[in-house]
């Protein structure tokens, strides 16, 4: 049918060669990874949103942080950025520490979560 056309002699070899020497680009990340106070700052920014409740009649609701399952430091990062007020409310074995957003950590979790 038609007429077979080879390449001229080494074109194949000449090819693999010039690839296999080729220097392999790998792309690099754009984002770098979460530093340990990095992953701090972010989970009190997530504790944050969970405290947030849309609407005034709810904007100092106290909430019990058993019941929210964050850790220490990621409530006391939040403290430090003035983000939360905690309080601990009764006697004893029986005491509770409840968390309420402030006016600064509620504009922030507005802004976030538009």
């Amino acid at each position: 049918m038609y007429p077979a056309v080879l390449p001229p002699d080494g074109y194949w070899f000449n090819r693999v060669s010039a690839m296999a020497f080729k220097p392999f680009n790998i792309p690099q990340a754009k984002s770098k990874p979460f530093r340990a106070g990095e992953a701090i700052d972010v989970a009190a920014r997530y504790l944050v949103y969970k405290l947030y409740v849309p609407g005034p009649a709810i904007a100092g609701a106290w909430q019990p942080l058993s019941m929210l399952g964050e850790s220490a430091a990621t409530v006391g990062r939040a403290v430090e950025r003035g983000w939360v007020i905690v309080r601990d409310e009764g006697h004893g074995k029986t005491k509770e520490r409840y968390a309420a957003l402030t006016d600064e950590g509620r504009l922030m979790a507005r802004k976030a979560l538009r």
